[in-house]
């Protein structure tokens, strides 16, 4: 506030100062000045008095009832537009300002020509004012505007880059620790068959009176036949009956002995079971740690502040801002990790009561010279009260999306569900998850699926680590049969980049003009394994380009339909095929009629029937 009250008191010291500059009698300077510093709104009433004190004390008598009676029409002119606007622009404060001046020295010359400067010095004059002020508003407001961006100091902001990115490498260590404790085991080493002998003899060979002529060698042939039994235990479970016939001649206790290693054996491979349930457990918790590791670094290096670098910028939408009636403070430039920009300000209308966003949408893409749009939850008017905006820059692409969808006959729920996700980095997230078999329990199932992948996805976690955090809660979940396929086509509307992965589910087309692509995987569901394997394709999308998701129901269909005969005899071909052949077939500008178009044909080819869940989703993107 200090700095803005010396900023004011050196413009009211100008106005009194530029009040001795004259030009032919003329003194151009006092109408653009006054106009310029009106334009600003910087306490009018102090600064209308500093230039009532200069023209009394340097302008002559005459003069200064002309220039008085200017300033007058100006200050009226300014204050009209902002109570019938809201706002009065710089070229609108330079008009009144010329044609207020022509008019005050063109009746002076009329009333005296001998001391007139003339009509055409009047002229002169008028023009002068006109760019004076044009001129004038900007250098006045850059003035104001050095003094108001503040120096900012990185060391805290550094400080914290810093935390975060050693936060991230001890998490990044700790998950390679988990990673390193061993992988799951099928079978028994040889140390644990040894071990499992020994458990065997010492519980019945120790108490037999024919322990010493049995193991009274390292290589007896009881021993053997032990070790071939304990083998057969592993592969098939089961002794192996011709061991079994063989013990039995040189030991009288081989049933004990027998039904003895299948308990020992049971409580082994139970012991094994656990042993790896706990090692997928510590890679599940690998996995997270790894994924805290990704957000840390990710939010250690979101953005950088530009503001300094561009505050000519920052000082070019404050006044583009002024000139639409609106108010603008505290303006952070940042530029993400991607390069692109965002913008941060505190704004309010200057005499009105609200102000549309598009106004200050306006102002911030011209001052910017980027097309900038506002954050997808901001509000629509801008009012009195100073609130909070935040810009981002415009994509070069935009996307609308249908579905059409048809439940299993006989149920009242659909097992498939989906959904489209706008991401704050201008991506469209388009989800489809299909729960095995029917009704509300695979309703339930694939809609927690879609559900997680959705908070991850929110909480800025990449697709791969959304996805492997998915799959760990439903693999910890537990629950038996109770698995969903994962369909996810991810499009970056700055780019037209499209990345689609793929866990168990049906096949994705991309509907280009002239052919149809398909995107395929043979994957497993999600839940199967602790490990997922997820197969990622990227595509580039082009403007008129759609993507159509499909559920399995839907291609089952397409197998199960009647070829017609330009296919010829035989099996027919694979349903993907014929989705492709219907894709080329269709001709729609709008994702909702090819959508529905796409479900008509399907089931024209079933008689109208739906024996399993459908479901078709449609995104069309063009260039803005």
């Amino acid at each position: 506030m200090k700095r803005l009250s010396v900023k004011q008191a050196i413009l009211y010291i100008g106005g009194i100062l530029v009040c001795q500059i004259s030009w032919m009698g003329c003194f151009p300077l006092v109408p653009a000045y006054f106009t310029a510093i009106c334009l600003e709104d910087a306490m009018r009433g102090l600064f209308s008095l500093a230039m009532l004190a200069g023209i009394v004390l340097f302008v002559p008598l005459t003069a200064a009832v002309k220039y008085l009676m200017a300033l007058l029409v100006i200050w009226i002119t300014i204050k009209l537009f902002e109570w019938i606007e809201g706002r009065c622009t710089a070229f609108c404060g330079a008009v009144a300002a010329t044609i207020a001046t022509a008019m005050s020295s063109f009746a002076g010359a009329l009333l005296d020509m001998r001391d007139g400067a003339g009509f055409l010095v009047s002229a002169f004059e008028a023009l002068f004012v006109f760019s004076a002020v044009m001129m004038g508003t900007r250098l006045v407001d850059l003035f104001l505007q050095l003094s108001l961006i503040p120096k900012k100091t990185e060391e805290g902001h550094f400080y914290r880059e810093q935390r975060l990115e050693s936060y991230a490498d001890s998490f990044s260590g700790l998950s390679k620790v988990f990673y390193r404790m061993g992988a799951a085991r099928k079978e028994f080493s040889a140390e644990q068959m040894g071990r499992i002998q020994n458990e065997l003899t010492g519980s019945l060979c120790v108490n037999c009176n024919q322990c010493a002529v049995c193991w009274q060698k390292e290589e007896s042939t009881m021993s053997a036949y032990l070790a071939y039994m304990l083998q057969s235990l592993q592969r098939t479970g089961e002794p192996d009956q011709e061991i079994v016939v063989q013990m039995q001649e040189h030991c009288p206790y081989t049933d004990a002995v027998i039904h003895e290693a299948v308990r020992i054996f049971e409580k082994a491979r139970l012991n094994l079971a656990w042993y790896n349930r706990l090692l997928e457990n510590r890679e599940m918790i690998a996995q997270q740690l790894d994924a805290m590791a990704y957000i840390m670094e990710d939010c250690a290096n979101e953005v950088t502040d530009i503001t300094d670098e561009n505050h000519r910028l920052v000082a070019e939408v404050k006044y583009r801002a002024k000139e639409r009636g609106l108010i603008v403070q505290k303006l952070n430039l940042y530029e993400n990790k991607a390069g692109r920009w965002q913008l941060t300000c505190q704004a309010h209308a200057k005499n009105r009561d609200c102000v549309s966003m598009k106004e200050l949408t306006r102002a911030v893409s011209v001052g910017l010279g980027q097309a900038m749009r506002p954050h997808r939850d901001e509000r629509a008017m801008i009012g009195r009260q100073n609130s909070m905006v935040l810009f981002e820059e415009d994509t070069c692409f935009h996307e609308t999306h249908a579905v059409a969808r048809r439940v299993k006959d006989g149920c009242d729920v659909s097992g498939d569900n989906y959904s489209f996700l706008t991401m704050d980095n201008g991506q469209m997230v388009m989800m489809l998850s299909d729960g095995m078999g029917s009704g509300d329990m695979a309703n339930k199932e694939s809609g927690l699926v879609l559900e997680l992948l959705e908070k991850f996805l929110e909480a800025g976690f990449s697709k791969e680590t959304a996805l492997k955090l998915m799959n760990s809660a439903m693999v910890i979940r537990g629950e038996d049969d109770l698995y969903s396929t994962v369909d996810i086509c991810s499009v970056d509307l700055y780019t037209g980049g499209c990345e689609i992965y793929k866990v168990g589910a049906a096949a994705t087309f991309l509907k280009r003009r002239n052919y149809v692509e398909r995107v395929e995987s043979s994957s497993l569901p999600v839940g199967v394994s602790h490990r997922l394997e997820i197969r990622n394709t990227k595509k580039q999308l082009a403007d008129g380009d759609f993507l159509v998701m499909v559920s399995d129901g839907v291609l089952e269909y397409l197998q199960g339909a009647e070829w017609d005969s330009e296919w010829g005899e035989g099996p027919g071909p694979e349903p993907e095929d014929i989705m492709c052949g219907i894709l080329k077939q269709l001709s729609y500008s709008r994702p909702v009629q090819l959508a529905d178009a796409i479900m008509d044909e399907v089931l024209s080819r079933t008689g109208g029937l739906a024996a399993d869940d459908m479901t078709i989703l449609v995104a069309g993107i063009w260039r803005k």
